[in-house]
């Protein structure tokens, strides 16, 4: 099976694919590929602490018999990847097969330098002044003995107070994207990604197995998986819908709480 990309692939001077597609660090990104045919999906053992997610958002068929996929990813490590590593094809044949699909995922914060606690020793104090030097010298060592000992305590205890940095929950991840819908001051770009989070936390929960759109309308009417997604379309398609509560949005977030998100 020959499976070839109906969109300009850019080659660097050396020989490997450029990027075709750009997305920043946890946000979603999309890129269009076409392939002779066949069935294209992400793997299903991807999950939401993976690296890298990918998404089958729209498919259609060409007038020549080519299928266009529209492939949604998210990634959490800046740096080029090849999608293909992150697909699959029902036919179970290689998607090396698949001409590379080079994204970059960017940052848009400085990487952090390492810092080093450096500690430097006190000058060296000559002893062939005579007397006062010998005195001189020895009331530093003096002092200097209780300085270290004091020091290396705050050093451990600062040790033992390194508290492990928090990682959000997937409900945490979903909270500001709730509020802005309950407000009504949601963008279709959010709502696009709210939409993906969604599908990505309930696909191995009921076996989803479906592109964008039709697992949307699968969850939608879910009763457990629907109630976070109808309430949302009712904020944002109801002029008549009341605002909700903090205690009522609280509510709707209870079942993402115990999941951990990518990001």
């Amino acid at each position: 099976m020959n499976l070839v990309h109906a969109l300009l692939v850019l080659f660097t001077t050396a020989g490997e694919p450029a990027p075709i597609a750009s997305a920043t660090r946890g946000i979603t990104g999309t890129v269009t590929i076409v392939i002779d045919d066949g069935s294209l999906r992400g793997r299903s053992d991807l999950n939401l602490d993976s690296p890298l997610l990918v998404r089958v958002a729209e498919i259609q068929t060409l007038a020549d018999g080519h299928v266009e996929y529209d492939l949604e990813f998210i990634g959490i490590n800046p740096g080029v990847f090849d999608l293909r590593d992150v697909l699959m094809l029902d036919d179970k044949s290689g998607t090396e097969r698949l001409l590379p699909i080079a994204i970059e995922i960017v940052t848009n914060l400085a990487s952090d330098a390492p810092s080093d606690l450096a500690m430097t020793a006190p000058p060296r104090l000559g002893i062939g002044g005579g007397y006062v030097n010998w005195l001189l010298a020895i009331g530093v060592a003096w002092i200097a003995v209780p300085c270290i000992v004091i020091m290396r305590r705050l050093l451990r205890t600062r040790e033992t107070a390194v508290v492990p940095p928090h990682r959000p929950t997937l409900a945490e991840q979903l909270a500001p994207l709730v509020e802005a819908a309950a407000s009504r001051t949601l963008t279709v770009s959010e709502q696009g990604r709210l939409e993906l989070m969604l599908c990505w936390h309930w696909q191995e929960r009921l076996d989803l197995d479906e592109s964008r759109p039709a697992a949307v309308a699968h969850l939608r009417h879910h009763e457990v998986a629907g109630t976070l997604l109808r309430a949302v379309e009712s904020w944002l398609h109801d002029p008549r819908a009341d605002s909700p509560s903090r205690s009522e949005i609280a509510s709707l977030l209870q079942p993402y709480a115990t999941t951990r998100a990518s990001t």
